[in-house]
């Protein structure tokens, strides 16, 4: 069972989106989260800080491939989620409910430190980043996962929040990989990786899951197997390319902490 520590913290802004808009069966899992941190870095017995871990997806992931996993998040529903996903998962994490501008953790206790979906809501990430790093261990690694600026996704979501009809805490902005990699490089990262997810407009997102249309459209297989594989290892490069980094709805960025 997870082990649950909480500080005298309220979030009234995330408690609410999650008792509203999120689906009680959701679980917030990023495949390339998982395939990035797992091409660089060693899991077994890793020490990994996620922050604002959601429903627990991601941590349950890494814990169940060897990691010893901590959980932290403001939103006390959000904890509740997470010990959900672990539970049914059968993996054992550290669920901690904190502020992330100030990490209720001693310097160096990480091996690794990684968020999706959560920069982007601070109008000073660095100062963010910068405690992140005061966690991390010399060499210790680093995983941001944010929504990519270039993007269709970004003009439908300014007007959201400009018409006050945003879910997601009211707020957010977005970056450029350019604009990642300057950021964390700034705070004493070398950046060894990054990976383009998400498509928007719906048209792009059907044509990278063009498979489904056997399995949940026609019933019944059409094409050989062979051939999705390949069409989906075609996405999956593009994914990994430069261009693939400025134009699809998120960037992921992979960096590791340099000599003080």
């Amino acid at each position: 069972m997870p082990y649950f520590t909480m500080q005298q913290t309220t979030s009234p802004n995330w408690d609410a989106y999650w008792r509203h808009y999120e689906a009680p069966d959701y679980i917030n899992y990023i495949p390339q989260i998982t395939e990035t941190i797992r091409a660089h870095v060693d899991l077994c017995g890793c020490r990994v800080l996620e922050i604002g871990a959601g429903t627990g997806g991601n941590s349950s992931t890494l814990a169940s491939l060897g990691a010893v996993v901590t959980a932290l998040d403001f939103s006390a529903l959000a904890l509740q989620r997470t010990v959900t996903t672990a539970s049914k998962t059968g993996v054992n994490l550290v669920v901690v409910q904190g502020d992330a501008r100030c990490l209720p953790f001693e310097s160096g206790a990480f091996d690794l430190v990684f968020h999706q979906g959560f920069l982007e809501h601070f109008t000073d990430p660095a100062s963010l980043v910068r405690e992140q790093r005061r966690v991390l261990c010399t060499g210790g690694y680093i995983l941001v996962d944010v929504p990519q600026r270039y993007n269709w996704y970004t003009l439908h979501k300014r007007r959201l929040i400009r018409t006050e009809r945003w879910p997601y805490g009211g707020w957010e902005r977005e970056f450029s990989l350019g604009e990642l990699r300057t950021l964390l490089e700034v705070e004493g990262f070398r950046v060894i990786d990054a990976y383009g997810r998400g498509y928007y407009p719906r048209p792009l997102a059907m044509l990278r899951n063009l498979a489904r249309i056997e399995t949940k459209l026609l019933k019944r297989k059409v094409l050989p197997g062979k051939l999705w594989q390949r069409y989906d290892a075609w996405w999956r490069r593009f994914e990994r390319t430069r261009f693939g980094c400025y134009v699809l709805q998120c960037v992921g960025v992979l960096a590791r902490a340099t000599a003080a």
